[in-house]
Order: structure tokens, then C-alpha cells, then sequence
């Protein structure tokens, strides 16, 4: 009989504190083992395919913060414009129905100026180990900064390639820039300068591209080699002019207020996931950028006439005068900063 009670009780008490180890409530809220804090969750968005860089960096953040965090945030992924274009993305960024995005900052200049100044023609260095460490300067994380004042907290930088114009029918010389109908993502500068070259931009979504140049509506590009190669743009678009006017930047961006009131481990384990997560954008680009010079069929690669890249740097410093009368003083602190960490690396 004592043996029965024995079993009964072992057995209670073991039902008791399976119990205890997880519960959920009516809205399908786990509470972490032993607590009842709820689990946290983290939506990243991201307008590009699951080959991307930016698909590759939201993988490495997912694995890291559900590690790190033990299980107290899961991450849930959404490529592929799934939680709309960028700007609505970036919207509910704001607003904070999505927590986290990784976006160019191009799509981010309708809410903070201040970002466009990645697009200005070669402020950046043109090699891609100086760019990197240009990335990781006290200048650059002031410029980062910025979007905290518009509810959007820059946790890291991405390189996702350099520019190159490519284009249905080659365009090397400036003489032939008038002939580009061309699309853009969308930054007042970028659109400023290419319209003084005489190339009047549009702003086409990018999950309208490729329909876009079939149909004629565009014939150019604005883009790196790997996105060219990652969504096939090559099969209406067979000609590339390696320009590096400009490094595509992207930033992983967290909602400020949902970030700050998360508890501090955990807003250190997000912000050293996404550090640490970046540079596999890098990794990324380098290695398609590579396979795509050898598997995009038909594809002509050029280099720019001096002609061409004079006409292009020449609007280097209008675009840096447009710049500060845009963004005033903040700007102009953030413009001298960023060319001052260009020159000592340089």
C-alpha cells in the first residue's frame, strides 16, 4: 500500500511541475519556463528574394537572438515583399507593427532625409575593404543615429554591392545617358543628379522591375551585379557599365520605442545579433557577384569611359550642396564628419 501512495504522490507532483514549465494563454501567448514572462515576437521584413543578402542576415539574426534569448523572442522572417512594399514596410516600422527591417537607405529618405546621403556619386570609397571600415566609424554611426529621431533605431550596416548602370543597350559614354529610361529606388539626390545628367528617373517598386523593362516602361537600371543575377533582371537586361558610382548601404532597423523597452540583455543580444550578422551581406554579394560573372548568358560587361565618370563625379559636390540645404547644420556635421573618416582611410 505504502508503495501505491508513493507512486501516486511521484506521479502529482511530477504532473504539477509539467505544468508549471509552460503555460499559454487565451491569445496563444507562451510564458517562458518557470516565469510568466510572455514570449516576445520579432517580425523582420525585407522586399528581396531568399538568396539575398538581406534574407541571409535576417537568418543569422533568428539564429542567434532564439539562442541567445533562450527562447524568450522568437523571430519570424518575411521576404519577398510579404509585409508590403518598402515604404509601407517601413511605415510599420514606424508605427511598430513590424519590429525589425533590413532596407537600403534609399527607402528610408522619405522619412529621414539624412539618409540620402549614401547616393550622392562617389563620397564613398570605391574599395570595398575601406568601405567596410568606413562603415564601422564614429562618423558613420553618428549618420546611423539619425533615425532615431524618427522612430526607427539603426542597429547595423550592410554592403549589398556596388552601382553599375545597366542598361538594354550599352551605355559607356556620357553622349548616351540622354537615351536611359531609368529606374531608381527612390532618393531625392539620386534623382536630382541623374536628372541634370539629362536621365530623367522612375520610381518603380521593385517587384515591378522585371515586367518593367520587358514591357519597355524602363531600359536601365541603377544596381549591383548580384541583384542583377539574383532576380534574373539579366534576361531582359544584357549590358552592365561598372560605374561604382555609389555602394548600395543597407541598415538593420529595429521600432525605437519597442526597443527600448525591451529589458537591457535582451537589447544586447538583438544589437549583437545584427552586428554580428552584417557582414555575411558582404560574404553574400562577393560570392554571387563572382557565380554571376560566369552564369548570367548573354550578359556584356564594360568599363565607363573617364568622360562618363567625370560627368558623374561632377556632381559629387552639387549633390553634397544639396545635401546640407536639405539637412541644415545636422547635415552638414554629418556630411564633414563622413568625409573627413573617407580621407584618413584614404
Amino acid at each position: 500500500m505504502k508503495k501505491v501512495l508513493g507512486l501516486v504522490l511521484t506521479l502529482a507532483l511530477s504532473l504539477t511541475f509539467t505544468g508549471c514549465a509552460s503555460k499559454t494563454n487565451n491569445n496563444g501567448d507562451s510564458a517562458m519556463a518557470g516565469s510568466n514572462e510572455k514570449q516576445i515576437v520579432m517580425k523582420i521584413g525585407h522586399t528581396q528574394i531568399e538568396q539575398s543578402p538581406r534574407h541571409a542576415v535576417s537568418l543569422k539574426i533568428k539564429e542567434y537572438v532564439e539562442k541567445e534569448s533562450n527562447g524568450r523572442i522568437a523571430v519570424q522572417i518575411y521576404p519577398n515583399s510579404q509585409l508590403g512594399n518598402s515604404k509601407e514596410q517601413v511605415e510599420g516600422l514606424q508605427t511598430g507593427s513590424i519590429e525589425m527591417v533590413v532596407f537600403p537607405t534609399t527607402s528610408v529618405t522619405d522619412f529621414q532625409p539624412i539618409f540620402t546621403l549614401p547616393d550622392i556619386p562617389y563620397l564613398f570609397p570605391t574599395d570595398q575593404e575601406k568601405l567596410l571600415k568606413l562603415y564601422k566609424s564614429d562618423a558613420f554611426k553618428t549618420f546611423m543615429a539619425a533615425g532615431d529621431d524618427k522612430g526607427f533605431k539603426a542597429l547595423a550596416t550592410l554592403f549589398e554591392g556596388y552601382a553599375t548602370i545597366s542598361s538594354k543597350i550599352p551605355v559607356t559614354e556620357a553622349s548616351q545617358l540622354k537615351d536611359m529610361k531609368l529606374r531608381i529606388i527612390g532618393s531625392n539626390i539620386a534623382k536630382t543628379y541623374y536628372t541634370n545628367l539629362g536621365v530623367p528617373p522612375n520610381v518603380i517598386a521593385f517587384s515591378e522591375v522585371y515586367t518593367s523593362l520587358q514591357t519597355g516602361r524602363i531600359n536601365s537600371l541603377d544596381i549591383p551585379i548580384s541583384q542583377m543575377y539574383e532576380n534574373k533582371f539579366y534576361e531582359v537586361c544584357e549590358n552592365m557599365t561598372e560605374t561604382k558610382h555609389f555602394a548600395l548601404t543597407s541598415l538593420v532597423m529595429v521600432n525605437k520605442s519597442w526597443y527600448d523597452a525591451l529589458p537591457e540583455d535582451l537589447q544586447k543580444i538583438i544589437g549583437d545579433a545584427a552586428e554580428m550578422a552584417a557582414p555575411e551581406a558582404a560574404n553574400v554579394v562577393n560570392a554571387t557577384t563572382e557565380k554571376a560573372r560566369k552564369d548570367m548568358p548573354g550578359v556584356q560587361f564594360y568599363q565607363p569611359t573617364d568622360d562618363l565618370v567625370n560627368q558623374l563625379k561632377e556632381q559629387t559636390g552639387k549633390m553634397e550642396e544639396e545635401y546640407v540645404k536639405v539637412n541644415g547644420e545636422k547635415g552638414k556635421q554629418i556630411l564633414d564628419g563622413i568625409k573627413q573618416a573617407v580621407q584618413v582611410l584614404n
